[in-house]
């Protein structure tokens, strides 16, 4: 009887904390993005946003002349990495969530003239979520809504 009435608490406790880890599992979206494709140019990119910390993470190859790989925060601040003609590139940073000055980032070629075609992801428990500004997705309108290019 005694190991009957430790037992329940204890088990009651496994479950309840089992369910709480589930709760706060790691959440990822991803966006592709084609600068070599002419009705993409010239904002191709993507844009990833979450609700909390995240980490991204871009994959570029560029199809074009000599440019640069932008990346552009809500708060307007940019990052500019060179990318050579037929050269890829790829990096992993950390953002911060909830209306922060990187609760979302843009990467774009910044008006340079690399067609820059690859992919942006997210992982975070705050519900990250991407989108791409291709043409054919939500295009230059859509992610300027959420971080002007």
């Amino acid at each position: 009887m005694r190991k009957s009435l430790l037992l329940r608490p204890m088990l009651s406790t496994i479950l309840l904390l089992g369910l709480a880890t589930v709760a706060n599992a790691d959440q990822s979206d991803f966006a592709l993005f084609d600068g070599s494709n002419p009705a993409n140019q010239p904002n191709s990119g993507a844009v990833c946003s979450a609700n909390s910390a995240f980490t991204y993470h871009v994959t570029v190859a560029n199809w074009g002349p000599n440019g640069e790989v932008r990346i552009t925060y809500k708060d307007g601040d940019i990052v500019r990495f060179p990318i050579a003609a037929g050269a890829s590139f790829s990096f992993t940073q950390a953002a911060r969530g909830r209306g922060g000055a990187s609760a979302a980032v843009r990467v774009s070629n910044g008006g340079s003239a690399a067609q820059l075609a690859g992919s942006m992801s997210a992982i975070g428990q705050g519900a990250p979520i991407c989108i791409s500004c291709d043409a054919d997705s939500s295009g230059d309108a859509g992610c300027d809504a959420v971080v002007p290019n």
